[in-house]
């Protein structure tokens, strides 16, 4: 269209020239022409003068409509210089505000590619939120697990260990209670005997005393009948006092054999009771290797739970941490589809842009072509043109030239002008590619800033984490060494305890020997004081320590005096005080204290 118009211009300027210029020929030879009348007439040449200043006007006037003519086309070349230059002026507008749109819908594409891209990052970090809160609930519900099944363990343990103290005191109280009815039945055996003793020496004492009474009335008798059977009856009591003293000698004797055969009957007793002790000792040795066994099988299989526990806690932490390894591969690769399509759209938006300014090279060149081709035909118009106007006058070319200078002129301002306007375009494209290029490093930048600050969060995240499995797996440590401490101060506290037990029975059972020792002496102190008779010549307060030794039985083997009260009478009388008392009643169990021992004998003290 453009170069249509172009070629239209100076088609309708030489078409007009063409008319003027006929029209002045015309004009110039109509109505001043001589008119000749037609007819016969005589061979004649006919010369016509015409006047040099008629010329002269006539060229003047020519050369004004010519200059009018050329004024014209000047005013219309520049018209069309203007419209030309409107015209460009309208493209550059629309140009530029093609490419001001187009920026515009690239600003409004990269906006919104901005703005998925934001969506997508704060999709992606909900969702790592959202999968950071379920790993974390996940975690609370596996520490809840661990803990209701430590919570249990420990309640087990403990239930374990209060049966097994329950079991303990049980076991204790029924060794108590046979241990009771044991010293119960040793003590109502040993009353029994002593009673059976106490009986046998009431009726020995009353046998003597019959006797004595018998005797006495015999003697009194005897001392009545007569003196003179004095000799005779001293000699039977001679006699009587030597069977007596054989009967005695041979009691003795009896009673040695009795209390040996007694001797080796308890001292079998006592083997059979320590080789029952030892048999009971091993039997609790072996429960209680029984029971330790038990317990170390329970502590086994506890420990091979909780390290089951432990196992399968590692092996969720090392799927957690694979499941963490997937995510973060997968984001990476999300991530790295995500850059290279933002690498291909970059691509493609290059690609577009770089067809964009081939087809504006491309148009700007065809455009060059047809302007090259419309100046070719103008020139070879004009050309033509200057051809005629040098045909009529030289002034014509004269003008061409100037024009063509002048168009040679307007064709160097106008590529100056488009080589001005190319420039600021490039330099505005440049602006624009380096502003694009800054915001692009800027968004790499911010987007490698953000994944930095995210890395770091999950490396401080998985710190923490780790933090918190070294707290709580030290935390478990230390409550299993505490719980082992406490196991340990427990089993120390009832060994002390069974120690500290079995010391106050032991002492109480002393306690009970020394009460039941010190009974049997002051018993035996009356029994000794109600056998003693007065020496007539002891006066006074007396008192001396005797030495005892006893058989088995309780029969008096020695008396001695071994501290004197220095009476050597009252001495005497003790010591007979005590052969007479015999047998002395003690417990069979303090037989080893009461075999030999001494004891105060102080009448009426």
């Amino acid at each position: 269209m453009i170069s249509k118009r172009k070629l239209t211009g100076p088609f309708i300027l030489a078409l007009t020239l063409h008319v003027l210029l006929l029209s002045v020929f015309m004009l110039s030879f109509d109505s001043k022409s001589p008119v000749f009348e037609t007819g016969p007439a005589p061979e004649i040449i006919e010369a016509m003068v015409i006047d040099e200043s008629l010329i002269q006007a006539e060229a003047e006037r020519l050369k004004t409509q010519q200059n009018k003519l050329l004024e014209s086309q000047r005013q219309m070349e520049e018209a069309k210089r203007q419209e030309d230059e409107k015209l460009k002026q309208q493209q550059l507008v629309e140009q530029q505000k093609k490419m001001a749109a187009e920026q515009l819908k690239a600003e409004q594409l990269a906006a919104e590619k901005r703005k998925a891209e934001e969506v997508a990052k704060q999709k992606a970090e909900a969702e790592r939120v959202a999968a950071e809160k379920r790993k974390a609930d996940e975690a609370a519900k596996q520490k809840a697990a661990a803990d209701k099944l430590k919570a249990e363990q420990l309640a087990a343990e403990k239930r374990k260990a209060e049966e097994a103290a329950k079991q303990k005191a049980e076991a204790e109280r029924v060794a108590a209670e046979k241990r009771k009815a044991e010293e119960t039945a040793k003590q109502k055996a040993a009353a029994d005997k002593l009673k059976a003793e106490q009986l046998a020496a009431e009726k020995r004492k009353a046998e003597e005393t019959a006797k004595q009474k018998a005797a006495a009335d015999k003697l009194k008798a005897e001392q009545l009948a007569a003196e003179k059977r004095k000799a005779e009856e001293a000699a039977k009591q001679k006699a009587e006092a030597e069977r007596v003293a054989a009967e005695k000698r041979k009691a003795d004797e009896a009673a040695k054999q009795k209390a040996a055969s007694e001797k080796v009957k308890a001292e079998q007793l006592a083997a059979e009771k320590r080789k029952a002790e030892e048999a009971a000792k091993q039997k609790a040795e072996a429960e209680r290797i029984a029971a330790e066994k038990r317990k170390a099988d329970e502590a086994a299989k506890q420990k091979a739970a909780s390290e089951k526990v432990k196992a399968e806690q590692l092996a969720a932490e090392k799927r957690k941490a694979e499941e963490a390894a997937k995510q973060k591969a997968e984001a990476e690769r999300i991530a790295a589809e995500k850059r290279k399509a933002d690498e291909a759209a970059k691509q493609k938006a290059a690609s577009e842009k770089v067809k964009a300014e081939q087809l504006a090279a491309e148009k700007r060149k065809a455009e060059e072509a047809a302007k090259q081709k419309a100046e070719a035909e103008r020139v070879a118009a004009e050309k033509r043109k200057a051809e005629e106007a040098a045909k009529q006058k030289a002034a014509a070319e004269k003008l061409k030239a100037e024009q063509l200078a002048a168009e040679k002129r307007k064709a160097e301002e106008a590529a100056k002008q488009k080589a001005e306007a190319d420039r600021l375009a490039a330099e505005k494209r440049k602006a624009e590619e380096a502003a694009k290029r800054a915001a692009e490093e800027k968004r790499k930048a911010e987007e490698a800033a953000a994944e930095k600050r995210r890395q770091e969060e999950l490396a401080r995240q998985k710190a923490e984490a780790e933090k918190r499995e070294a707290e709580r797996l030290s935390e478990l440590a230390r409550q299993q060494a505490e719980k082992l401490r406490q196991e340990d101060e427990a089993r120390k506290q009832a060994a002390a305890a069974a120690e500290e037990a079995r010391k106050q029975a032991e002492a109480k059972r002393q306690q009970e020997l020394s009460d039941a020792k010190n009974k049997a002496i002051a018993e035996i102190r009356n029994k000794v004081e109600r056998s003693w008779i007065r020496p007539v010549s002891s006066q006074g307060q007396l008192k001396c320590t005797i030495r005892v030794n006893l058989l088995s039985d309780g029969s008096v083997m020695d008396a001695s005096v071994v501290s004197s009260s220095g009476d050597p009478a009252f001495d005497r009388s003790a010591e007979n005080a005590v052969k007479k008392a015999s047998p002395l009643t003690f417990p069979r169990e303090l037989y080893a204290s009461f075999k030999s021992f001494t004891f105060v004998f102080c009448p009426g003290c």
